[in-house]
């Protein structure tokens, strides 16, 4: 219950308290012309108590007063859940938890916070978890929001959220020969992304509680979030601020916009607007999760370094003693450029990028 909502129960309490301490007393020193006075403030207790029950049903239909203090089988404390919605409500889930059978790490839930106050709606946070590809936060398939763009948190827990979706890595005793764990969700437009990413590692502790695999103890939530970039005109000698880079696209271009996360480790990541996304993380639990994915294997050579990856583009070489995984998604732009009078091959633009990113990290040279 809500500071607010505490003190409309107390003013309500308190006035009924007062009454009825008052009729007492003037019943105490009552005379038979005072009857009808005695006969008003007895009328009065019965209206106090339906205002008692209003405010009762206020508070019981538009926040978690008297409400379950768990949904979705336990794993959403709907404490932490009414953080994330922009509006308050009363929280529940809709048809409870859905779980894929033999994994206890495979489910989805939907939140739902409703009120009835006129005109409110009522709002949704599907919930879920699954396992996938170690570099998922990296791949292109328009599930996730573009890494350029998104913030990144690692430490205590690790996971990024964007403007109304965010994942957390469960611990890595919880990852299986099909791969890491993660814990993911759809907030509301309008949500608080910070608590988005604070519930969403909640979600994630009990979750491998549940399945036995927190044995390090639980994750941290983040303290804070680094702000979001914002888009910059491309420089034509540094493109994603790597000089040297070239840029993804046809020759004779004149205007583009990238996002840059600046910070340059853990994670680093540049989106040449409809063109390209550039992408590098040294975060250990990120890099572990891509090891440990099926289909990792030894790729071909960059720059005369070992590379093993997924494919040619999405790799983990040696930075200095440090693994550190490198990858190159293309946009439509790049797609409709194949072809045209000075457009880069796909491998050269990601070489390039290769020893670009390694100078900016200081990498040693190559040996063999």
């Amino acid at each position: 219950m809500s500071s607010d909502e505490a003190r409309m129960v107390d003013a309500a309490t308190y006035e009924y308290a007062k009454d009825a301490s008052a009729a007492a007393e003037d019943g105490s020193e009552m005379t038979a012309g005072s009857e009808r006075t005695a006969r008003g403030r007895k009328a009065v207790a019965p209206v106090l108590a339906i205002g008692v029950l209003v405010v009762g049903a206020h508070l019981w239909s538009n926040s978690n007063l008297f409400a379950d203090d768990e949904v979705c089988g336990g794993l959403v404390s709907t404490d932490s859940a009414a953080t994330v919605f922009p509006s308050s409500g009363r929280v529940s889930d809709r048809d409870g938890l859905h779980e894929r059978a033999g994994d206890r790490l495979a489910f989805t839930c939907v939140v739902e916070s409703s009120s009835f106050l006129p005109g409110a709606d009522t709002e949704h946070m599907r919930v879920s978890a699954s396992r996938e590809r170690g570099d998922f936060p990296f791949a292109d398939d328009g599930r996730w929001p573009n890494p350029a763009g998104t913030s990144f948190f690692s430490g205590g827990s690790t996971g990024a959220v964007g403007r109304d979706h965010g994942w957390v890595l469960l611990p890595g005793a919880c990852t299986t020969n099909d791969g890491p764990a993660i814990v993911e969700g759809y907030a509301p437009e309008g949500s608080d992304p910070l608590a988005l990413a604070r519930f969403l590692t909640g979600v994630a502790n009990r979750a491998a509680e549940r399945a036995g695999c927190l044995a390090e103890g639980p994750l941290a939530t983040p303290p804070t979030l680094t702000a979001s970039p914002v888009s910059r005109p491309v420089e034509k000698s540094a493109v994603c601020g790597l000089e040297g880079l070239a840029f993804p696209g046809p020759e004779g271009w004149t205007e583009a916009k990238e996002t840059v996360q600046e910070s340059r480790r853990p994670t680093w990541a540049c989106e040449v607007a409809g063109y390209a996304t550039y992408a590098m993380t040294q975060e250990p639990r990120i890099v572990e999760g891509i090891r440990s994915s099926p289909g990792f294997k030894e790729q071909p050579q960059v720059a005369g370094r070992r590379m093993s990856g997924f494919d040619p583009r999405h790799v983990v070489a040696d930075c200095a003693g440090v693994p550190t995984y490198l990858s190159l998604e293309f946009g439509q732009g790049y797609q409709d450029a194949v072809g045209s009078p000075g457009t880069p091959r796909r491998q050269d633009l990601f070489d390039g990028f290769v020893e670009a990113i390694e100078k900016r990290l200081g990498c040693s040279t190559p040996t063999s």
